[in-house]
């Protein structure tokens, strides 16, 4: 979605009437000027942090045996005797599994950043966005914002915090050397899709 917008038009007003208040530009004494209309200007905190763990144990086990044996009466010929003593098996098996998995994980961006009420939905939230684009030394980061945020929410000095925007989409982009070299080039890629397709 747009990262910013352009305020409507303002429209003419009529002449000046010779009073001291004027409806078109009075300005509230009383007021925090809090951002309202498309175009307007808030200061996003941005305070945010990931962290997850987890742990996965499992063990299976199965042991199985089977025993035969073949008998027979002393009076029985000695060639059926024969057959079943020749029958005599026993078998066994075992089949264990064990399994063990980690996983940790911690993000965390902390910054401040101006965002533009792109549109004023019908209930009065305000939809914001905002990029901010740094670039040193050939290295270029972009932090990127939009989200819904309540009016309520704004503190004083037109200031929200990032945990309060709904629908908050944020991403932290780099471009330069050190991006290249934590990545991997397009041959690399395809030769891994080649060896190892699964």
């Amino acid at each position: 979605m747009p990262t910013t917008a352009r305020p409507y038009p303002v429209m003419a007003m009529a002449g000046n009437n010779g009073a001291i208040f004027q409806a078109h530009n009075a300005v509230m004494l009383f007021e925090e000027p809090l951002a309202r209309r498309v175009g307007d200007v808030l200061t996003v905190e941005i305070d945010e942090s990931l962290e997850s763990t987890g742990k996965d144990n499992s063990t299976v086990s199965r042991t199985g045996s089977v025993t035969n044996k073949g008998s027979a009466d002393d009076n029985a010929p000695a060639l059926i005797r024969s057959l079943l003593a020749a029958n005599n098996f026993t078998g066994s098996g075992d089949n264990q599994f064990k399994g063990k998995g980690d996983f940790e994980t911690k993000n965390g961006v902390k910054a401040t950043l101006a965002a533009t009420v792109v549109d004023v939905l019908p209930n009065g939230n305000l939809l914001i966005g905002g990029d901010k684009r740094i670039s040193v030394n050939g290295q270029q980061s972009t932090l990127r914002l939009t989200g819904v945020v309540n009016r309520k929410d704004l503190k004083a000095g037109n200031v929200v915090a990032s945990k309060k925007i709904a629908d908050a989409r944020l991403e932290l982009l780099g471009q330069g050397t050190i991006a290249d070299a934590n990545s991997m080039n397009w041959m690399q890629r395809v030769f891994l899709s080649v060896l190892s397709p699964f």
